[in-house]
């Protein structure tokens, strides 16, 4: 789905990694959620949903090798080039993003593209500066468990990539207890909402 804003509008992609493909997820309710908030307050709204996507999710060689992208990726990196603002939608699976995600990132966000592997400086080898991002991050558990017990260390970990491919801020959004029922799930779609109008 995509939509229209006027020109003073931000440039927002929205990524949704529930690899779901059989039924509707709460990923696609945020992502719509998302989409209508920003699309209300005038900005420019792509969303990608990466179980559509025909890609091979693994980097057989690292990069030793060659593994030309797939017509589905190189059209995805077209638009991060085109955003100015990247939203990724997803359910936390073991701790972590699911395998679908980090195969597309190691996929999609690759040298030449996201980094410049022969900088000079690790720190200034980013391609993607001038770009935020925001993760969208749903789990069963409390959102203060997450982050106190756990150190949210898997949000931390896909924030990391963000800021090395040069998207800056990267803020993250940790919506737990999803479970719990409507009326939370309810709340978490309001939330977003709210974030999307303010393409945050």
């Amino acid at each position: 789905m995509s939509g229209g804003g006027d020109s003073t509008g931000r440039r927002i992609l929205i990524i949704n990694g529930n690899p779901a493909r059989q039924r509707s997820s709460f990923s696609s309710a945020l992502a719509q959620a998302y989409h209508d908030g920003a699309i209300e307050a005038g900005h420019v709204v792509h969303t990608v949903r990466l179980a559509d996507l025909a890609f091979d999710p693994i980097l057989h060689e690292g990069y030793q090798g060659v593994q030309p992208a797939e017509p589905d990726i190189a059209a995805v990196q077209a638009q991060i080039t085109w955003a100015q603002h990247v939203v990724f939608i997803y359910p936390m699976w073991q701790f972590g993003i699911p395998a679908l995600v980090k195969g597309f990132c190691e996929r999609a966000f690759t040298p030449g593209f996201a980094y410049n592997v022969k900088a000079k400086n690790p720190m200034q080898a980013a391609l993607l500066r001038g770009r935020s991002a925001r993760l969208i991050q749903t789990m069963g558990m409390p959102q203060a468990f997450y982050e106190i017990v756990f150190r949210a260390h898997g949000g931390k970990a896909f924030r990391s990539l963000l800021s090395f491919c040069g998207f800056s801020p990267v803020r993250a959004t940790y919506l737990g207890m999803v479970e719990q029922g409507q009326a939370t799930r309810e709340r978490h779609l309001a939330r977003v909402r709210n974030l999307g109008g303010k393409a945050l």
